[in-house]
């Protein structure tokens, strides 16, 4: 039994060992969230400067948008939505490239998964919700994020 418990500690102590090791090589890049750069949000057309809406949060109805604006261009090819009503239909996602605003994504559902699109670099962030649940026009977004997520070749 004593010898057991020996052997167990010791692959134990060597898996452990092996496991920092490895995690020591790889190199971690730290991931920012570009919404959470934005100097303004509005909601509408208007300028909201309420915590939530900084985060991505606000409530509509169809045909509603929420824009973040950077005072630099940044950098995306990833976003994530958090609906809390699960009404939304049909949204977009647009980018300002260039002065103009440009559509660079439309889904139709609002899922628990990244929306991936091609590396964008934009002075603004817009979604805009185009259509919900018939009989159900009213929604909640709990939050949006954006991000530059290195697409790795494997």
């Amino acid at each position: 039994m004593k010898k057991y418990l020996k052997l167990t500690s010791v692959f134990l102590s060597l898996l452990l060992l092996i496991a920092s090791l490895c995690s020591c090589s790889q190199k971690r890049e730290k991931i920012v969230d570009v919404i959470s750069t934005a100097s303004s949000v509005f909601i509408n057309g208007e300028q909201n400067e309420t915590v939530e809406a900084s985060m991505g949060a606000f409530k509509g109805k169809q045909g509603d948008s929420i824009e973040f604006r950077f005072d630099e261009p940044q950098e995306f090819n990833t976003v994530f939505i958090t609906e809390k009503t699960a009404t939304v239909r049909q949204f977009n996602i647009f980018a300002e490239i260039d002065g103009e605003f440009q559509l660079i994504y439309t889904g139709k559902l609002i899922t628990a998964e990244n929306i991936t699109f091609e590396t964008v670099t934009a002075t603004a962030f817009k979604f805009t919700v185009v259509n919900t649940e018939i009989g159900q026009n009213e929604f909640i977004i709990q939050s949006i994020s954006a991000y530059n997520i290195e697409q790795s070749a494997e």
